[in-house]
């Protein structure tokens, strides 16, 4: 009986063996797993991760009846290829408590020939290995072709240790360079890593793993397709970081902690002259590098006594060009100040942390003062106040006191009264027949306006529609003066601008000069981004906007945008 139960508790387990005890770095090798009693697609494999990759899996399943006892077992056969040279430990299998038995392989290294010599190399770079918290540092990794690779997948840099969000930061670029005489691919792309602790930040570096063509394939190209031994797999790994994070510095004072390497804020008013009950607009611009546009701060600015403040939602941008990364903030805010006078728009202070000189510096919009002239409603409001007053005293002193006196001194005449008393009776029977022609004829009035408010409705409405439809060429009408002085002038930051009101004027949709794919041609899109690099990149760079003004010279129209956006206005936000 303990012979028994002991057979059928080794005949109840996973039973594993490996083809291969030895093999070179890019072959692989099969493990062979023998389940009995569970299905074999239920077993766990995700162990296999940290050393191998599971190129393909097969199972086969068999039933044997002995002595009137059935018995079923099945065989899973999992072909896998080593990621690093080494000795490396197959891990335990677990399948609904059943455990396979541990092995080991040994993979003897194989140097990689560099890209230059027909080789394959992964390269990366890191921005800055000594961020503070939250401050974006960028992961780029150039993978370089020296040979054509098949089945390649690509896996992003993972974070072993310490907490940071990852981001990709556009899409993949593919472009030639030469090498020693050596026409190669290079493949670039970039990580955005945020620290949102301090401490140590460990980064695993980027992994490539493809199929190359073998030493034994030949220059056969369809050979691979049919000899599994023509092609070998191969692992490539950038380099991994590990950093030290440092957290908010005791002496920054600002509310909000704020870390770039570069932030500017400004703020321009649409109008010097105001009046009481006249809105104006204010534009407050805030531009960062080295910060992405989720860490914009939220910017408040204070109550003034004698004026309404009504905030738009902020328009935000991000740009990462030639390596760098910048944001863009704009706020609309619509002032209305509700008296005249002298009026006082107080200072605002933003502190903010230069982590290229690990000091606080603080970004200011001044104080100004502006005059606020009154509206003449007011004025004349003013005037009808002080003039209410009866005729008899508007009268000069002099006559006032002989009217009066030639009232006292008459005496009253029958006759006279009587014929006063008939011309009053006439007077009431003709104004009372004069305000039934009075009613009569507003009734008439209001008729007539109702037909010819229903028959202008109607007009409109097919004006609306007409207009609707044409909004593609509102821009054939739209002055385009100031955008072709600016590429006159060669001054890229009121090209930018007038560019933008330039396209909004024809589909009012666009509230930025990203994501125009498709919507504006190629060639604009190019221009749009060297303007962008003329304004956020750190560099100095000279424009010329001959190019630019040909461009918009010769185009007629735009199309709007597939997603229409209705009519609404945005709610305002009070501060």
């Amino acid at each position: 009986m303990f012979l028994l139960s002991i057979s059928g508790l080794l005949h109840a387990g996973i039973s594993s063996q490996i083809d291969r005890q030895v093999i070179s770095q890019g072959e692989t090798f099969r493990l062979m797993l023998s389940i009995t009693k569970n299905d074999a697609s239920q077993i766990d494999l995700s162990p296999l991760d940290d050393n191998f990759e599971v190129v393909s899996r097969s199972h086969q399943s068999s039933t044997r009846i002995i002595n009137g006892s059935i018995e079923s077992s099945t065989k899973l056969v999992l072909t896998l290829a080593p990621k690093k040279a080494g000795i490396l430990s197959i891990p335990v299998l677990n399948l609904a408590g059943e455990k396979s038995e541990p092995l080991q392989i040994e993979v003897k290294k194989v140097e990689q020939p560099s890209a230059v010599d027909g080789g394959v190399e992964l390269l990366s770079t890191l921005s800055d290995e000594s961020p503070n918290v939250q401050q974006p540092v960028i992961y780029q990794m150039n993978l370089v072709l020296g040979q054509r690779i098949f089945n390649a997948a690509f896996q992003e840099p993972k974070i072993k240790q310490g907490k940071a969000l990852i981001e990709a930061l556009g899409e993949q670029k593919q472009y030639r360079q030469t090498l020693n005489g050596r026409e190669m691919l290079v493949v670039e792309q970039s990580w955005m890593i945020t620290p949102q602790q301090s401490g140590v930040l460990e980064i695993e570096g980027a992994q490539l793993s493809a199929e190359v063509p073998s030493r034994q394939s030949g220059r056969d190209p369809y050979r691979r397709y049919n000899d599994p031994r023509a092609m070998r797999r191969i692992f490539v790994s950038a380099d991994s970081y590990t950093l030290e994070v440092a957290s908010i510095p005791a002496e920054f004072s600002g509310e909000q902690w704020l870390t770039a390497s570069e932030l500017k804020l400004t703020s321009h008013l649409s109008s010097e002259k105001w009046k009481q009950g006249e809105p104006v607009t204010r534009t407050i611009t805030l531009q960062a590098e080295g910060m992405s546009e989720a860490q914009l701060p939220t910017i408040k600015l204070a109550d003034v006594d004698g004026l309404k403040q009504y905030a738009a939602k902020p328009v935000k941008e991000q740009f990462y060009i030639d390596n760098q990364l910048a944001s863009k903030m704009e706020i609309e805010l619509t002032l209305i100040p509700s008296k005249s006078g002298v009026l006082d728009l107080p200072e605002f202070r933003l502190p903010w942390w230069d982590n290229t000189t690990n000091s606080q510096k603080v970004a200011i919009i001044p104080a100004q003062s502006v005059e606020v002239l009154p509206t003449e409603g007011a004025n004349l409001a003013h005037l009808n106040s002080d003039s209410s007053s009866s005729n008899d005293q508007d009268l000069p002193p002099v006559l006032k006191g002989n009217v009066e006196k030639e009232r006292s001194t008459q005496e009253p005449d029958i006759a006279s009264f009587n014929k006063t008393t008939d011309t009053a009776d006439r007077y009431a029977e003709a104004k009372g027949v004069s305000w039934l022609w009075f009613m009569l004829g507003c009734l008439v009035s209001l008729v007539i306006g109702v037909i010819i408010s229903v028959v202008v409705m109607k007009k409109r409405i097919g004006m609306v529609t007409v207009s609707d439809s044409g909004r593609g060429l509102k821009h054939s009408s739209f002055s385009i003066n100031a955008l072709k002085k600016a590429c006159t002038n060669n001054d890229p930051q009121i090209a930018r601008a007038e560019l933008l009101k330039w396209l909004q004027h024809s589909d009012p949709s666009i509230k930025h000069l990203n994501n125009l794919d498709g919507v504006v041609p190629a060639e604009l899109l190019d221009q749009i981004t060297q303007l962008n690099r003329c304004n956020f990149s750190s560099e100095t760079i000279t424009w010329s906007g001959k190019e630019l003004l040909s461009i918009v010279s010769h185009m007629k129209e735009i199309s709007p945008s597939s997603s229409k956006s209705e009519d609404v206005l945005e709610p305002l936000y009070t501060n």
